[in-house]
Parts: C-alpha cells; sequence; structure tokens
C-alpha cells in the first residue's frame, strides 16, 4: 500500500484523506517460490539490472473506475436527500431546504383548495443542467417529459435570483411512494 502523492494524481482527484493505493496484497508461502505472493512480486519488479514496481501504480482504468464509483456514491446520496426533501415538504406543507458548500437544494409540494397537488424541485448554484437532470431523476415516479421548467401558468411560480426550478404535477400515488422511502423520520 502506498500513498498516492502529486503527479501520481489526476487533476480532478482531490482526496480528502490522502490517496492510499492498494497494488497487491498477498498470503507468504515461503514453502513454494511458485505460489509466495512477495517470491512472484520480486520477480516482476525485478527486470535486468533496474527494480520497479511502477506497474503496480493506478492505471488509466482505475482513474475510470474511481470515478464510475463516485458517481454512483454522489447518485445515492443526491436520491436520498431529494427523497427526504420531498418528504420533509410533504409532512410540513412548507420549503424543504439543503445546503451544501456552494449549493441549495429546495422541495416544494403544494396543493391549494382541491385542486391538483405540485412538486417544484428548486436549485441554487448548480450551474450544469445536466446535474440538475440527475436531480429531478432523483424523484420516483416522475417521467423526465413530466417536468416543466417555472415559471409557467399552472404551477405559478417565480425563481428568485440565481434559482432554477422545475416543476409536476404531483400524483398522491408517487407522494405514497416517498413518504415510504423516507427512512429518516
Amino acid at each position: 500500500m502506498t500513498e498516492l502523492r502529486g503527479v501520481d494524481l489526476p487533476d480532478w482527484v482531490r482526496p480528502s484523506r490522502g490517496a492510499w493505493w492498494i497494488g497487491a496484497a498477498g498470503r507468504r508461502q515461503a514453502d513454494s517460490a511458485q505460489r509466495d505472493f512477495y517470491a512472484t512480486l520480486q520477480r516482476e519488479c525485478t527486470t535486468g539490472k533496474t527494480v520497479s514496481s511502477d506497474h503496480l501504480l493506478p492505471a488509466e482504468w482505475d482513474w475510470k473506475r474511481l470515478a464510475a464509483e463516485q458517481a454512483v456514491a454522489w447518485r445515492r446520496k443526491m436520491k436520498s436527500i431529494v427523497i427526504r426533501l420531498v418528504a420533509m415538504s410533504l409532512k410540513s406543507g412548507s420549503l424543504a431546504v439543503a445546503e451544501f458548500r456552494n449549493h441549495r437544494i429546495k422541495a416544494l409540494v403544494r396543493a391549494e383548495n382541491g385542486h391538483e397537488a405540485y412538486l417544484a424541485i428548486i436549485a441554487e448554484g448548480v450551474p450544469d443542467p445536466q446535474m440538475f437532470a440527475l436531480l429531478l431523476d432523483c424523484v420516483p415516479g416522475v417521467a423526465p417529459e413530466d417536468w416543466q421548467p417555472e415559471p409557467s401558468p399552472l404551477a405559478e411560480m417565480n425563481p428568485g435570483s440565481g434559482e432554477i426550478i422545475w416543476s409536476t404535477l404531483f400524483p398522491s400515488e408517487i407522494a405514497s411512494e416517498i413518504l415510504e422511502l423516507d427512512v429518516d423520520d
């Protein structure tokens, strides 16, 4: 295991606790040079007059795998946050807000005087449209084509400064599903 630093890390990697890499691991079996991990490692790292273990450092495939794993983890976290916000707004009838770094995500469920319910997802500091599309996709049961940008004549919501708002009709079946998914009561 080694800690990667500086030129060993791609520009996009910003580790919070260091970047550790397990390049290889195995069992010592001194009775068999063929099965002994360390004897095999010594043979792999010794070529002619040079000794190098560079082939054990992360390669492009490893960095792509890390990026994919981080994307999946981000998606899971965002889905959990969005479901929690929608559930909070359903229960309270008011705006639910989550803040992190320079971003703010909000959810508002609105139903007035027997009219159909609306769900609005509001973002501040989310400049990437693809990221916002992923946030909308975190709401289960709502198809991408069901979302509409605000302001619109149906939901009558106007974005504030720096806000992006998308809203949709919010059927009671989807509301029930979200309340079931919200496990942090």
